[in-house]
This record gives structure tokens, C-alpha cells and sequence, in this order.
């Protein structure tokens, strides 16, 4: 395909032209193709391919090409392609953008604020789609990395969470039809946003090691785990007991103040 039929085809069909470039199997050849497209249509491309595409691609891109594509993608896109690259990558690739306000803008899109869950989250999630055959499964989780507690999540077409992979049945199933959405744990996502405390009540606990984490428009950003949630408990506590203690502290000192002013009045008063 000539390239200026290519940058017509991107410009004028980017989710047709992004599925094809998703269904390339070599992120090399995938690389090729977007030399040729227009400056600031390559982050949208990327920003419409699957999380698992998305994250194989842009590993295999020097940092000062992402760089760029950072610098003049919009924010939504930004942050569709920061949360494919982990966080360590996607700090020194911002601290590296000369701009001051686009670096800036972009470290607000990475990190939230102390005490809230998406501050606490971790990025390098695994992913399948709900439509994925079972049999394509255990391929796709190879390529993936992601740390030992991370959960597999299944999302929509559309990017949106339905819930976690039930890996036990998955592994024991023997239907050669079946698909990833017939063994999904619906799990309710825990938003980036919400505060850390929060994470205390959730009744997943009780079944699951990790929760998939995402942004105010639902899209995935990463996971929280349960040993997570219990630190954060223990340490609740802990300040808990230590105010406790102050207070205590507080009570006893102003008691014997008390009883020591009395001593003194009476002492002062006429016999």
C-alpha cells in the first residue's frame, strides 16, 4: 500500500486501520507501517489498539519516539499509552520532554494523589479479551508481564472492565469453543480516585488477591492487591493505637495536674 494511501486510510478510518494494525503479529512490521503515517495521528493509532497490543508495541519503541508521540497526542490518548508502559518508564520519559507545561500536564496524568488508590496502584496488569478463545488464552498471557499478584482481566471491546479470570477453570476446561467470558469473576473495579480506606470494605477480598484498578471513565490503569489493602489496614491501626495513646496520655497528665493544683490551693488557704 503507497504511502500516501496509507496516511489517507489512518487519517480517514483510524479504528478499521488500527484492528489491521493489531492483527500484525510482529511489532517490528507493526513499527514500519507508522513511519509512515502523519506526526500526531501515531499515539491516537496506538491509543486505539487492545492493552496487550498496545503494551508489546511500545516496548519494542526508543524511548524519544513515545517521547514525542506523548508530546502531541491528546491527554486522553497520553494516558491510554502511560499506563501501557509502566510507571518507571513513563516518569524518565516525561522528565525528558523539554516543555515545561506539556511535562507537567503529563505528570498529572500518572500520578494521583497521596492516599488515594491510584496512587497506590500497579500498572503492569495482564489483560484478554471477553471474545478470546480459550485456546489463545495461555499464549497471550505469556507475552504479558506483570507482577506475581496481578489478576488476568478481562475487558469489553471497548476497553471496560467485566471482571477477572477464573485461572483454575479455565485450565481444567476441555470445550474447545468456549471463551474467555465463560470463566469470568464479575468484579466491581476500584476507582483510581477513591481513597485508599476504601479498600478495607470490599467483600472481593474474601476470593480474590488482587482487584483491577481504573480511571474516572472506567478504563484500566493497573491492579491493587490484597496484601496491599492489609498494610494499609495494619497501618490505619497502628496510628489508631498511637492517638489512642496520646489521648490517654493526655487524660492522665491533666488529672494529675488537677490533683496537684488542688494540693497547692490548699495548701494556700487559711488553716
Amino acid at each position: 500500500m503507497g504511502k500516501q494511501l496509507l496516511s489517507g486510510f489512518a487519517r480517514d478510518d483510524p479504528e478499521r486501520f488500527a484492528k489491521l494494525l493489531g492483527n500484525t503479529s510482529d511489532p517490528k512490521e507493526a513499527i514500519g507501517i507508522l513511519a509512515d503515517i502523519p506526526d500526531g495521528l501515531e499515539g491516537d493509532l496506538v491509543s486505539r489498539l487492545s492493552p496487550e497490543n498496545a503494551r508489546r508495541l511500545l516496548s519494542e519503541l526508543p524511548d524519544p519516539i513515545v517521547a514525542g508521540w506523548l508530546s502531541s497526542c491528546s491527554a486522553d490518548t497520553a494516558r491510554y499509552m502511560l499506563t501501557r508502559i509502566g510507571h518507571e518508564r513513563a516518569a524518565s520519559l516525561i522528565s525528558g520532554i523539554t516543555d515545561r507545561s506539556t511535562r507537567v500536564g503529563l505528570l498529572r496524568l500518572i500520578k494521583y494523589p497521596q492516599g488515594t488508590v491510584g496512587n497506590l496502584a500497579l500498572l503492569n496488569v495482564m489483560t484478554v479479551r471477553d471474545s478470546m478463545p480459550v485456546s489463545d488464552i495461555a499464549e497471550s498471557i505469556q507475552e504479558q508481564e506483570s507482577g506475581p499478584e496481578a489478576p488476568i482481566v478481562i475487558l469489553r471491546d471497548d476497553g471496560k472492565v467485566i471482571g477477572v479470570l477464573d485461572v483454575i477453570r479455565c485450565y481444567k476446561n476441555r470445550d474447545k469453543h468456549a471463551c474467555a467470558s465463560d470463566f469470568c469473576i464479575k468484579v466491581k473495579p476500584v476507582y483510581a480516585d477513591a481513597s485508599q480506606t476504601s479498600l478495607r470494605n470490599r467483600d472481593e477480598w474474601n476470593r480474590l488477591g488482587s482487584l483491577p484498578v481504573v480511571d474516572y471513565e472506567g478504563q484500566l490503569i493497573g491492579y491493587v492487591s490484597r496484601s496491599q489493602s492489609e498494610d494499609i489496614q495494619k497501618s490505619v491501626s497502628d496510628n489508631a493505637r498511637f492517638f489512642n495513646s496520646i489521648i490517654e496520655l493526655s487524660r492522665q497528665f491533666l488529672e494529675v495536674m488537677a490533683y496537684l493544683l488542688t494540693m497547692i490551693f490548699d495548701r494556700r488557704s487559711p488553716g
